[in-house]
Parts: structure tokens; sequence; C-alpha cells
């Protein structure tokens, strides 16, 4: 590959990302985090929108796609996490711990409504949008959170 066909690949990487980002309305890059996090307005809600989000940020088989809430619960985040995907328990949804760059849980059964209530695996999230639809620093299903 010559330096004038490297570059382009390059440009059309860095373009796509930006489209990717327009598309969501906001995306800002967080800095503290072992590797790369983005803000979102929303996570997939089918497996075609994940698939696209999986590809967008160059994901890959060993790198997963995740979009969870931040540890305060006031924002979705979008990373490649540092395995390809995690076994959830039931009565459990996942956040985004700053500290340590990892991926931690948060019992739901306080939710009325829409805690899993079986195992399931990460790359299935959007069926468990109880667990990233968040507003007010809390998840909307929950009892105590004021819409």
């Amino acid at each position: 590959m010559d330096l004038a066909s490297g570059f382009r690949l390059l440009l059309f990487g860095m373009t796509s990302l930006l489209h990717s980002c327009l598309l969501l309305y906001e995306c800002k890059k967080f800095d503290g985090y072992e590797f790369p996090v983005y803000s979102t307005k929303y996570c997939p809600r089918n497996e075609t929108e994940w698939n696209q989000r999986f590809s967008a940020i160059n994901c890959t088989k060993d790198n997963g796609y995740m979009c969870l809430p931040n540890e305060n619960i006031t924002e979705l985040l979008e990373f490649c996490y540092k395995y390809p995907f995690i076994l959830i328990q039931e009565d459990i949804c996942l956040y985004l711990r700053k500290r340590y760059s990892a991926v931690d849980s948060y019992n739901c059964t306080s939710f009325l409504s829409g805690c899993p209530n079986t195992s399931h695996v990460s790359y299935k999230l959007f069926e468990k949008h109880h667990c990233t639809s968040i507003g007010n620093g809390c998840f909307l299903a929950e009892r105590s959170c004021q819409r």
C-alpha cells in the first residue's frame, strides 16, 4: 500500500467515526479509561444497531462492544471492552466504573419492571432496555427514580 492509499484509508476511517457520532447526536470521547470510551444519547435497540455500533467504534471478536451507563447513572457510554462478552446474572444490570475501567453490577430487583429474570450475555443487552434507560441519575424503571 502506498502512502496516498494509506492516507485515504485513514481519512475514510476518521470520517466514518465522525459520521457515526453525528448520527447519535452527540459523541464525546472521555479520558481516564484504559480504552476509548464515548458518550451516546442511546444504546442500540436491536441487533442491527448493535452490529453497526460494534463496527463504527472498531470492536473486534476479542473486545466486544458494550453500551452501559456510567457509575453515576447519568450518561450512557459505549466502548469496546477487554472481553468478547460477559455472562450477566439474573437481577443484574451493568455499568462502567471509571476508576478501574471495569464493568460492575447493579442489583435491579427494585425496578418496577424490566429487571432481567434470567442470565443473559452482554451482546444481547439491546433486549434488556430497562438496564440502559436512565435519567436524573437513576434507572427509569426504579421505584425511587423521579422522572
